[in-house]
């Protein structure tokens, strides 16, 4: 390039640079905002009751004013951080894959885990909302859980830390 013409590129770049500063740039996939994917749908907020059953344990968190209570006890500061991370995941964290009813019924339903489910969550909301999920047995890779919502035939398969939050949440003290 001949000499007198590198000011006039560096002024085109300088102006090709502003009109991105002053426009916000391109738009993308990246800058969508956030929806969350999760199989429930109920906001965080309107959440006043949680039931988890693991095993042979069965633990009750009721939301009150000071915080949640479990089991009618003041549930710790670390038990109540974990449940709330727990239903964040359950709500933002969307499924890997929904197996339909149709290719429910073709498989053997016991390598799902899911009678009896490993853990069982029901979340109830203000007024009559609610929502149930069962956790069943991992995919063959180990990294993702199926899942059974209630009221449908189909079957999630939740990836991993979803299902691990609830079985820290079903562990508390």
């Amino acid at each position: 390039m001949k000499r007198p013409l590198w000011p006039v590129a560096a002024l085109g770049a300088f102006a090709f640079l502003v009109a991105l500063a002053l426009t916000g740039g391109r738009g993308g996939p990246g800058l969508a905002p956030f929806m969350p994917k999760g199989l429930m749908t109920m906001p965080l907020e309107d959440v006043r009751e949680v039931e988890v059953e693991s095993g042979f344990q069965r633990l009750r968190f009721v939301r009150a004013a000071e915080g949640w209570r479990i089991n009618e006890a003041a549930a710790a500061t670390a038990v109540a951080t974990e449940l709330d991370t727990a239903l964040t995941l359950l709500r933002n964290a969307g499924p890997e894959r929904v197996l339909s009813e149709t290719e429910v019924q073709a498989t053997d339903a016991a390598q799902f885990g899911l009678d009896p489910p490993r853990a069982r969550v029901t979340v109830r909301g203000r007024g009559t909302k609610s929502f149930a999920i069962a956790f069943g047995a991992t995919n063959v890779l180990g990294l993702s859980h199926f899942a059974k919502v209630e009221g449908n035939g189909e079957i999630a398969l939740l990836p991993g830390y979803v299902a691990a939050a609830w079985e820290r949440v079903g562990k508390a003290p």
